[in-house]
This record gives C-alpha cells, structure tokens and sequence, in this order.
C-alpha cells in the first residue's frame, strides 16, 4: 500500500464563510470563481478503522455479476438488486431503494459526466426529515408516517473494469468536521435550485482513500442522516495521484440509496 500521497484539493472559497447566499457551481467556471485549492495529505484508509457511521466511509468487498456496464438492463437487473442486499445488510435498514446513478467512463474533461473536482455531498443538509418525505412522496413509495420512519442515505461507489488506480476517491473522515464548515451550494441554479452541500476549509479535516481499489470491492458513504447523533455525511472529491502513464482512467458506478428504517 502506498502509505499516503500529498496532493490537491478544492474547498468552497473563504469569502463565502457566514455568507447566507448559495454559490452556484454548474461548470468550470463556477468552480474557478467560487472554489479554492487546498493541499492535503491523503491517507491510505486500510490502516484506519473505518465505518459508515464513524467515519461516514467503509469499504466492503463485492463481486457483481455484471459483465458489461454499458448495458442499462444489467444494471437495472443485476447490479441494483445486488448493491440494495449489501446496503440493507450494512445498515439495518428495511427499505434501500436506488434513487439515480451514474456510469463514469474516463472523461475527466466533462464537468457533468467527469469526475467532480471539489469537496462536496450529495444533500442539502438544512432539512433532512423534510428532504426525505419529499423524496418519499416523489418516488411514490408508500410509507405510512404512522411507522415513524427515519431515513439515512448512502452512496456506494465501485470500480469498473480495472482497479481505479488514476483518479480515486478521497473522503474526509467525518469526525474531523464541524458543523461550520458545512455550507450549501446549487449544482443548477434553477429556480428552485437543486442543493448540495461544499465545505469551508478547516485544517483539521483528515484524507482517506483507499489505494488501487479493485472492481470486486466498493466503497459505501454517508449522504444525508435523519436519526440523531449520528454521521451527517461524507464529503468526498476525486483526486489526482501519481501513476504510471500508461495507467487508464478510472471507470466506476456510483449509486444513490435512500434507506428507510422503521423506529
């Protein structure tokens, strides 16, 4: 293992701390306009004790079935039913339903379809109980609120095709962070614009990635927490790590999960 790597990072731009608007960050411009470089240590997470609701990040090993990514019935038919067995199990939950998700094939230069180049989460961190019954209500899944549901959801992120050695993952361990480096941000800016969440920098933030990660493993992380004391997420970015030049470009699945849990 590689031990750790020095390397870059992009936080939301100081300017932006105890500011009430929201940054829209849609494309590179954006991301030059709002965001800053930071330099990090990034540490191999196999020498730390991690688990999705410490660290907000946990690696589990998992040998799909599917051949061919580039066919959306196999990922539909295989793939989803497998990942939802592995993050029910994980989590306890009763419910893991798949929201969305995205193929990335090694096109770094696509701002939308590339790898993102920032620290961010995937929710809006202001109203989980909110968030998660409205996206309960659009998905049309029938739960009573009589049960007393609570709610976590997840993302799982998993090679394809050959280890991602070029372009991985770093998360930062959600227990180095503070609730004021949380800060919102809109991926579209639309009129009711889609939020997300970027951090303001804070020297106490610990790296992790997990070096050369195989197609037979995946990475499951926090995205958004409704029962109390618990990880609220974890921010993550791709980075850029040295690798021999004729390394490919990382190729991975990413999939959004909203877990119910029954109180």
């Amino acid at each position: 293992m590689n031990g750790h790597v020095t390397t870059t990072v992009r936080y939301l731009a100081p300017s932006w701390r105890d500011v009430d608007k929201v940054p829209i960050i849609a494309g590179w411009a954006d991301l030059a306009a709002h965001t800053v470089a930071h330099t990090v240590d990034v540490h191999d997470a196999h020498a730390t004790d991690c688990d999705v609701e410490t660290t907000g990040f946990q690696r589990v090993p998992h040998r799909t079935a599917v051949t061919d990514f580039r066919d959306p019935a196999a990922v539909t038919r295989t793939y989803f039913p497998e990942v939802a067995a592995l993050v029910g199990e994980l989590t306890g939950a009763d419910h893991a339903i798949v929201t969305h998700h995205f193929i990335r094939w090694g096109h770094p230069a696509d701002f939308d379809a590339g790898y993102a180049g920032f620290l961010h989460g995937d929710k809006p961190l202001t109203d989980p109980v909110g968030y998660s019954w409205d996206r309960v209500d659009e998905l049309d899944l029938r739960l009573d609120p009589a049960d007393d549901w609570e709610f976590a959801w997840y993302n799982t992120w998993q090679p394809v095709d050959h280890p991602a050695t070029r372009n991985p993952l770093a998360l930062i361990d959600a227990r180095t962070v503070a609730a004021a480096d949380y800060h919102p941000y809109s991926y579209d800016g639309g009129a009711t614009p889609n939020l997300e969440t970027v951090p303001l920098h804070n020297p106490a933030h610990r790296f992790h990635y997990f070096p050369d990660l195989t197609p037979d493993e995946l990475i499951v992380f926090k995205q958004l927490e409704t029962r109390p004391a618990r990880t609220p997420t974890c921010l993550h970015s791709a980075i850029d790590t040295p690798a021999p030049p004729d390394t490919p470009l990382r190729r991975s699945i990413e999939v959004r999960w909203m877990c119910a849990f029954r109180r």
